[in-house]
């Protein structure tokens, strides 16, 4: 019998939870940035499309099919873009080229690896009720994406009335779940949510 867990390589759909679970809208692209360095924007759709779908990568020593589990360095590659096969392309990132805004930091999708001022890469903390102390992550987890650079970390967050069709923008926080969920997220492995 085959296990349920999301592995390396899988993809999956990340809803917000802002004003309860799922409801803070789908993690997706937009269009162009203006950030130096991002590809493209990022924030919540209300509803799925085909730019709220996300491949889970290793962001470490992890390898492809490998279980996905809490705390480990992942990379979220979004994959509505034509050409899909570069790994290292329309990365999730998060850009700290500058302080923080009170709004956070700002977030996008990179193609750049080699730069300490983008992190494209997030560790990913389960929140979980269960009690077997079971790391691997399953669908309908709810989750934190949190991305370290230098000696500060920010957490992926909802934040403010969206921009270029979003219904929230996306930002990296400094603070956890700063607003009534904001910064919590649910895995969906299932390409059409119920």
């Amino acid at each position: 019998m085959a296990d349920s867990y999301l592995r390396y390589g899988d993809t999956l759909r990340i809803a917000n939870s802002y004003g309860g679970q799922l409801k803070g809208g789908y993690l997706g692209t937009g269009g162009p940035s203006n950030v130096p360095g991002a590809v493209s924007t990022v924030g919540a759709y209300t509803d799925p499309n085909k730019f709220t779908l996300w491949k889970i990568l290793p962001g470490g020593d992890q390898k492809l099919r490998q279980v996905v589990n809490s705390g480990d360095r992942i990379r979220l590659k979004n994959t509505s873009v034509e050409d899909t096969s570069d790994e290292n392309t329309n990365l999730l990132a998060l850009f700290s080229s500058k302080p923080a805004a009170t709004n956070g930091y700002p977030v996008g999708t990179t193609n750049i690896l080699d730069d300490e001022r983008i992190t494209p890469a997030w560790y990913i903390l389960v929140s979980t009720r269960s009690e077997t102390n079971d790391p691997g992550l399953v669908d309908r987890n709810d989750i934190f994406l949190v991305a370290s650079f230098g000696p500060r970390a920010s957490v992926l967050d909802t934040n403010g009335v969206g921009s270029g069709g979003f219904r929230y923008d996306v930002t990296g926080a400094r603070l956890v779940n700063r607003d009534g969920g904001s910064g919590s997220w649910v895995v969906q492995t299932s390409l059409t949510p119920d």
